[in-house]
């Protein structure tokens, strides 16, 4: 069904009666196109060869009690519109996602009281921030959970702005799950910023993956997308095969980590070694460790290793709850600023009486390195992991050695140069052998700097790709 009227209120009179099917031939079930403050209400879609429901490019919108299950790209879906609202709604059996809103900044939009399940990704945000709440809600037996993405495929990157909270995050480990090879390297995490900026994690309850709890960590793509600014603070995080909170390298600096329980993290005392009040968290970095995982994943799902389920075949979701008044209520069209988004009160998901954790067993890892690599792997991946800190090292010992050996140079100037050396991070000791004139002959500080580097980077390749 192809929707241009605008302000128009959709509704079944029964949520798991009113089915739109699309025999496996229909491209959508909803599409709404250009048409502002359409609501769809107390409908399923199911079968359709692209998306369930789909709002593009409008000015306010809202699904509400919508049911979407096994259709072949996404569930619940929003592109390029602002203000808007998905609740009380559920998504199963998609390659993609079952709930998305992308490519908008700032979103105006809210993802509340809505259930995932079965899907490559519970929820997927490309591009997508500014007042964008994804809050309230359950996300369990996905391949991953909550996953805010930078892409340059779509319009507005990096994704930033976005507020996750509240949220019953669970058991998202599921490889039978129907997935693209672009979403397979998520799986076992239960919230992932992919490449984001200046997010808010909190109060959310996250336990059970085999892999990672909540993890910020760059994307690859035609630009590689660093993290920044991310704030992870007030979570309960437990039971994750290899860390309960990770942030990898490489990241750009200011992500944080505060006020979460938690018992593993990459890298080790990330609490303290990016606190958010830490100076130390404005300093680029984290885990090199955590990025073998996921490089691994990516390349089996590349080279075609891996099986993954069909989203035609996932098993259907039980009755759903059906919208209250459905056959008495008045046309509730989604204007914008005015109806959609509505506010919400938050939840703290940490005090949730849920059922008892699952028993997910504890990776063994070194640095973060699973030792199921093998053991050339490991020590590929542990001399990559630690040759930075040795470069490092190198380059501030090798550059105040020479300036302490320089006699006829004036006081004053080493002295200078010995504070940029050591008080500017990186980029210190670089400055010195490009700019102070070091009698250091050329060829060799090219090679300790550019050369280093160039080692490091190739030791990191080699270390994947044994792990794949």
């Amino acid at each position: 069904m192809l929707v241009t009227t605008p302000f128009l209120t959709i509704r079944g009179l029964d949520r798991n009666e009113t089915i739109l099917e699309g025999g496996f031939t229909l491209d959508n079930g909803i599409q709404v196109i250009e048409a502002d403050g359409v609501a769809i209400e107390n409908l399923t879609a199911r079968h359709y060869l692209l998306n369930g429901f789909y709002w593009s490019s409008v000015f306010g919108y809202r699904g509400s009690y919508l049911t979407a299950f096994n259709n072949g790209d996404y569930g619940v879906f929003a592109y390029d519109s602002v203000y808007g609202q998905f609740d009380h709604s559920y998504a199963s059996g998609h390659p993609d996602s079952g709930f998305y809103v992308g490519q908008c900044f700032p979103c105006h939009a809210v993802v509340t009281d809505v259930l995932a399940e079965n899907n490559a990704l519970g929820f997927s945000g490309t591009n997508a921030g500014g007042q964008m709440f994804v809050v309230n809600s359950e996300w369990r037996n996905n391949m991953s959970g909550i996953v805010p993405n930078t892409l340059d495929s779509e319009e507005l990157a990096p994704q930033h702005g976005m507020v996750i909270a509240g949220n019953w995050v669970h058991d998202n480990n599921n490889e039978d799950a129907p997935a693209y090879e672009l979403q397979y390297p998520s799986l076992g995490t239960g919230i992932i910023v992919n490449g984001g900026r200046d997010n808010l994690v909190t109060q959310n309850l996250v336990e059970d993956h085999v892999n990672f709890g909540i993890a910020l960590l760059a994307s690859p793509d035609e630009n590689l997308w660093l993290t920044e600014g991310n704030e992870v603070r007030d979570n309960l995080v437990r039971s994750s095969g290899d860390a309960d909170l990770v942030l990898g390298a490489p990241s750009a600096g200011g992500d944080c980590f505060a006020g979460n329980g938690f018992s593993t993290s990459l890298p080790p005392a990330i609490e303290w070694r990016a606190g958010c009040d830490s100076p130390l968290a404005k300093i680029p970095g984290g885990s090199l460790g955590a990025i073998f995982g996921p490089l691994e994943r990516y390349l089996r799902a590349a080279f075609g290793e891996v099986e993954t389920g069909d989203w035609r075949s996932q098993p259907p979701p039980p009755p759903q709850e059906n919208m209250p008044g459905a056959e008495s209520a008045p046309p509730s069209p989604a204007i914008a600023e005015v109806a959609v988004p509505q506010r919400v009160q938050i939840r703290d998901a940490r005090t949730l009486d849920v059922p008892a954790s699952s028993d997910v067993s504890q990776e063994v890892t070194l640095l973060g390195i699973p030792l199921a690599t093998g053991s050339f792997g490991i020590l590929l991946g542990l001399y990559a992991y630690a040759l930075p800190l040795i470069l490092y090292s190198a380059w501030i010992s090798i550059a105040l050695w020479d300036l302490v050996r320089q006699d006829a140079v004036p006081n004053r100037t080493r002295v200078l140069w010995m504070l940029v050396v050591i008080v500017v991070p990186l980029l210190g000791p670089i400055a010195y052998y490009a700019f102070g004139r070091s009698p250091i002959q050329r060829s060799l500080r090219v090679m300790l700097v550019a050369g280093g580097l160039g080692i490091y980077l190739a030791l990191t390749a080699l270390a994947v790709l044994v792990a794949s």
